[in-house]
């Protein structure tokens, strides 16, 4: 039986994405849809901020230390130290691991009598692994442990950026089928990371059907310049698109500023967002030149 314990890291540097809104109304919607036991947030630096006075009520923190090796091999990226660290509370306690950009959308007590429990990640409808953003395991489950073990062959950097994340337990998975239960794409990471995919989450109200999804992955890495840094709950009641829709209830009793960043903040994030405009603006006269 996989206990109702729901794991959470948050490596990043003191200058990098601060704890923001989307982390808050994730974390939300799995407490009030898993109702853990516990929920336990491990991280070497503690966030600060408006949206972690919020959140911090909701977890147990447990400051640790990050691995640099494992099995001898460097472990170079925040990234790659939280796919270790994942694996090993898991071994130790078992429980439900999600990534911090995980919308929860209901109850996950329906998978809880599997040993070990992953979901696919299809990109333009091609199978490409499974995903390590959801983890449901029993403590000391055999294929967390030979997954753990293959980090031996841990190569990292970005060539490899999701050898041992994605495709190692696909591989695992059809070595060891009586030891994992395997859900379709769209239990947790529908919508894609596709351009058109995010747009579908974060633009339009184009409802997105998720009778049959337990969470949705929100793609933070790849959405956040251009979605999800200096959201307020005003913008997230202003706009109609599916995020947006789930998101309201989340923060239904904050004021339309809560969180909002220094001027300086925001003047800085829309001197990208014109940047990015330009490029893209750009880029497709270029291509338009060519046809």
């Amino acid at each position: 039986m996989i206990p109702k314990i729901v794991h959470y890291c948050f490596f990043t540097s003191p200058s990098g994405k601060p704890w923001s809104l989307i982390h808050h109304v994730c974390l939300k919607s799995a407490v009030e849809h898993i109702k853990p036991t516990d929920v336990r947030f491990y991280c070497e630096i503690e966030p600060t901020g408006p949206w972690w006075e919020l959140s911090r009520q909701m977890v147990t923190v447990e400051r640790i230390e990050a691995p640099r090796k494992i099995f001898g091999n460097p472990v170079d990226h925040l990234a790659h130290r939280a796919d270790v660290i994942r694996l090993e509370k898991l071994l130790a306690s078992g429980g439900i691991y999600l990534d911090i950009d995980v919308f929860v959308h209901r109850s996950f007590d329906d998978l809880l009598n599997h040993g070990t429990v992953l979901g696919q990640q299809r990109v333009s409808g091609d199978l490409v692994g499974l995903c390590n953003a959801v983890i449901l395991a029993e403590a000391h489950a055999p294929f967390i442990e030979r997954w753990y073990s293959e980090y031996r062959s841990f190569r990292g950097g970005n060539k490899y950026w999701d050898e041992h994340s994605v495709r190692v337990p696909l591989q695992l998975s059809r070595q060891l089928p009586a030891q994992i239960t395997v859900l379709p794409h769209y239990a947790f990471f529908w919508p894609t990371y596709e351009p058109e995919d995010l747009a579908l989450i974060f633009e339009t109200a184009t409802p997105i059907d998720v009778s049959r999804s337990h969470a949705t992955h929100l793609w933070e890495t790849i959405a956040w310049d251009q979605y999800l840094e200096h959201l307020t709950p005003g913008q997230v009641r202003g706009v109609d698109s599916n995020f947006h829709h789930w998101a309201r209830p989340m923060i239904a009793l904050l004021p339309d500023n809560y969180g909002l960043p220094p001027f300086a903040d925001r003047l800085a994030r829309g001197v990208r967002t014109l940047k990015r405009r330009l490029r893209a603006a750009i880029n497709g006269r270029r291509t338009g030149g060519n046809r």
